[in-house]
């Protein structure tokens, strides 16, 4: 059986309709239509019930769920896994979203080559919804987010608290910048900011816009490790009295892993996480 015909099933479910399945997977309805028909064909009973609403399993669709599921994660381990790296038997695959990329993740995997060396290492950095989708599907053994769904069979454990913080240039308090820094906090912040709902500088990444404040001034919405040491060097202020918004760093793995090897880099993960790191490294004028 083709795997797509199993994956876009599974969409199907996750999004609630075809046309919204087509979109995340960047595919015509007709196609989505077509591999559910060709699915259906295969299986010999009907899967869904289309309606106004969306698309409803049917009793033999839900039976069929499990099975996807282990088939789409059953090809995604296989692809992970084979063929292995020359001179070694054991891999294990980790994810970020790219704000935790540095210190975070730089950190683990250098510790994780001390301490297992001789496993093989392959290291993700993708959005927290692709993130999620690629532990959901088998191809990630862990994953570092912000902004974890809970999603049956994904253990979702808060590795450190964080939050997000007004911050402003010591001697160039404008403009104010709009970082997005996810939905959760764009409900938060539109209720308690509505002036700044629509700035005339905004961006989609942190990093880029911690750089343009640094060099250009204005003010914003900033992790607080992250700004710690332009705070301490006076270059930004804190803006008193500003809202604060919780934004916690997750591990997202499976409930289902048993390997003694994924049990000991989530312990040394924790391990890191303590420790005392420049969390403002990440610079993209390197």
């Amino acid at each position: 059986m083709d795997i797509d015909l199993a994956r876009t099933f599974l969409e199907i479910i996750r999004s609630g309709s075809f046309i919204a399945t087509a979109e995340r997977l960047h595919i015509t309805q007709t196609a989505v239509t077509a591999r559910i028909r060709s699915l259906e064909t295969q299986l010999s009973c009907r899967l869904f019930v289309r309606n106004r609403a969306g698309a409803r399993l049917t009793t033999d669709g839900e039976r069929f769920v499990a099975y996807a599921t282990q088939l789409v994660q059953t090809w995604e381990t296989a692809r992970r896994d084979l063929p292995l790296p020359r001179g070694y038997d054991k891999v294990l695959s980790l994810g970020a979203e790219v704000s935790l990329c540095n210190p975070l993740m730089l950190a683990w995997v250098q510790r994780l080559r001390q301490a297992m060396p001789d496993h093989a290492l392959r290291n993700e950095v993708a959005s927290d919804d692709e993130l999620q989708k690629q532990l959901d599907l088998g191809a990630l053994d862990a994953a570092l987010v912000h902004q974890p769904e809970y999603w049956p069979g994904l253990q979702v454990e808060q590795l450190l608290e964080e939050k997000l913080i007004q911050v402003v240039h010591a001697t160039n308090p404008d403009p104010y910048l709009y970082v997005d820094w996810g939905p959760a906090f764009r409900q938060q912040h539109d209720l308690s900011l509505p002036a700044h709902m629509r700035a005339a500088l905004s961006f989609s990444l942190g990093p880029l816009a911690l750089q343009y404040l640094v060099q250009c001034g204005g003010r914003g919405y900033f992790r607080t490790r992250v700004v710690q040491r332009y705070l301490d060097e006076g270059l930004l202020m804190r803006v008193e009295r500003a809202p604060e918004f919780s934004y916690p760093i997750y591990l997202v793995y499976s409930r289902a892993a048993q390997s003694p090897a994924l049990f000991k880099a989530l312990e040394l993960l924790r391990e890191v996480a303590q420790d005392d790191y420049d969390w403002s490294r990440w610079n993209y004028e390197i």
